[in-house]
């Protein structure tokens, strides 16, 4: 009897565990929650090869980001959310035609809105961050204004092209994101160096949020500055 009460014990103890991971309750370990993203991405599929990435995201406390790939995306490549042991496939880039990028918005945007957020200045900086990821871009090719002037400075030098590229790392890149807050959320307006476009071009970057985190508009267009840089470090 007292061994059967131990046992009795332990597995109540497990379904009470498993319950609070199913509700997103408590944090699931991460390597399960990098199992359910693979198995969600790749099923019926084998998972044997598959590159898992975590995408960092301060401001979602209870939904993990994870981009799946197997032969270097360029087999398979998706963006997974995990919300306790729930999965949600939220961008298919490597889709043959690719996933429309309406519909991937549309799945993130509801993930996000899930979150139930309420962002001041430095979390909208973080959801920026985040968005940027999500779109294949990278924080650390934020260009700051001395950067920038530095960049056009070094238009045709590959050498100090690459000196740019290389005082740009750095671990707070996203401090260089700038929000404005607004009646009903947040607007960014930055310069990104675009390593892996042809002709690498400078975009102009412009972020709408929602208070909740929710992008409500990106737009980016070429802002006619800069210009090649050779070696520099690509952008996705």
């Amino acid at each position: 009897m007292k061994w059967g009460g131990v046992a009795a014990g332990a597995i109540l103890a497990l379904v009470a565990v498993v319950v609070l991971w199913g509700a997103g309750l408590v944090a699931p370990p991460e390597g399960l929650s990098r199992t359910i993203a693979a198995l969600s991405a790749l099923y019926p599929g084998p998972l044997r090869g598959a590159e898992i990435e975590r995408i960092p995201c301060p401001p979602l406390e209870s939904l993990r980001l994870y981009v799946v790939c197997t032969a270097g995306c360029a087999e398979s490549w998706v963006i997974v959310g995990v919300r306790g042991l729930l999965p949600g496939n939220l961008a298919n880039p490597g889709r043959i035609p690719p996933q429309p990028v309406e519909e991937s918005r549309r799945r993130i945007n509801a993930a996000v809105a899930a979150e139930g957020l309420r962002l001041d200045a430095g979390g909208a900086r973080e959801m920026i961050g985040c968005y940027l990821r999500l779109e294949g871009f990278l924080p650390e090719l934020v260009l700051t204004p001395a950067a920038l002037v530095a960049l056009e400075a070094a238009q045709g030098d590959e050498e100090e092209m690459r000196r740019v590229a290389e005082g740009l790392e750095a671990p707070d890149a996203v401090l260089r994101i700038d929000p404005e807050t607004t009646p009903d959320g947040f607007r960014a307006r930055l310069l990104y160096w675009d390593t892996a476009r042809p002709g690498r071009p400078v975009l102009d970057l412009e972020f709408d949020l929602e208070a909740d985190g929710v992008l409500r508009s990106l737009r980016a267009r070429p802002s006619g500055r800069g210009g090649p840089a050779l070696g520099a470090p690509g952008g996705g």
